[in-house]
């Protein structure tokens, strides 16, 4: 099966992550005679080579997707939503924003926000609500408030 080489730039910044894509080659010599010329222009040339990536694609192929996907805004309003429902269940009275700066707890809040995506079972999620604050944030929750915070969360 012939495959297709996309080459891209991609780096982060303050906002989120800036992507160009550059152009589609048929083999990977070729990607990367174009990176080389990419990199002398105004602009790639102020970024890390590592800044260039090379892809490797199957034509007529759904590789990518299959299942959809949730936009950012989505997916950071969910976080905001997250935060303030654990925020208000352990008695935290900061801001989402505030409360993220302080790294246990957004870790904490990552992990939870990942076991959501992956099932709804109240009472997994209400556990590890109670291990995640116990392990991290040395606080000892009531599996009963747990419980009613990961209902919420399943909302």
């Amino acid at each position: 099966m012939k495959k297709f080489y996309l080459l891209y730039h991609a780096y982060d910044f303050a906002d989120g992550k800036e992507i160009k894509h550059l152009g589609l080659y048929s083999s990977t010599e070729n990607a990367e005679k174009a990176r080389q010329r990419y990199i002398k222009l105004a602009g790639f040339s102020e970024y890390p080579e590592n800044c260039f990536y090379i892809c490797e694609f199957a034509p007529d192929n759904d590789e990518y997707w299959k299942d959809g996907f949730v936009n950012t805004d989505r997916i950071s309003e969910d976080f905001r939503n997250l935060t303030i429902t654990l925020n208000k269940m352990a008695d935290i009275k900061e801001t989402p924003e505030t409360s993220w700066k302080n790294q246990d707890y957004y870790y904490v809040l990552c992990e939870i926000s990942a076991l959501r995506y992956r099932t709804d079972d109240i009472q997994e999620i209400a556990g590890y609500i109670r291990k995640l604050f116990r392990d991290y944030m040395e606080t000892e929750l009531n599996p009963h408030l747990c419980t009613r915070t990961a209902e919420k969360i399943l909302r």
